[in-house]
């Protein structure tokens, strides 16, 4: 864990980045029709990554994770973040997720939100975030909406 570094997501690394998102989101057992399903969500695309708010978790140039900040000050989305299979359980999700709020104060957020898979609600919880309400996903499922506020020190 030491030896992983996070540093911003170059444009060509789109394809690699999807492709762990999609890992990440399979690793929950989900089947592969909603897997099929939700494929156009799980795709990051070159032109999304810019200025600094897609960022990766780099070990010798394999990539283990990932998140993505959208939305305008003050409030913030983490739109993303995704862990590989073999590394959830390490501790990185809290690192990228910490890495993430702290970029997240920097630029003027205020307040983060996030759709949560159901999965990955309690983890959230963990890291601080309340759940604020739900969202009916275009795949039918009903996402859990949560929100952290960003008062005070990074």
């Amino acid at each position: 864990m030491d030896r992983i570094g996070l540093r911003a997501a170059e444009p060509h690394e789109a394809a690699a980045i999807t492709e762990l998102a999609r890992r990440s989101k399979a690793h929950w057992g989900y089947s592969p029709d909603f897997l099929a399903l939700v494929r156009d969500m799980l795709t990051v695309h070159p032109d999304e990554i810019r200025e600094d708010r897609v960022v990766v978790a780099d070990h010798a140039g394999t990539l283990l994770g990932y998140y993505r900040l959208e939305g305008r000050p003050p409030n913030g989305e983490l739109a993303d973040l995704f862990v590989e299979p073999r590394a959830i359980g390490t501790g990185l999700g809290r690192r990228l997720w910490e890495h993430a709020v702290a970029s997240a104060r920097k630029r003027g957020f205020r307040q983060l939100e996030l759709e949560s898979d159901p999965n990955a609600e309690s983890f959230y919880r963990h890291m601080g975030a309340e759940r604020v309400g739900e969202f009916e996903a275009a795949s039918g499922r009903l996402l859990p909406i949560m929100r952290i506020e960003l008062t005070g020190p990074d």
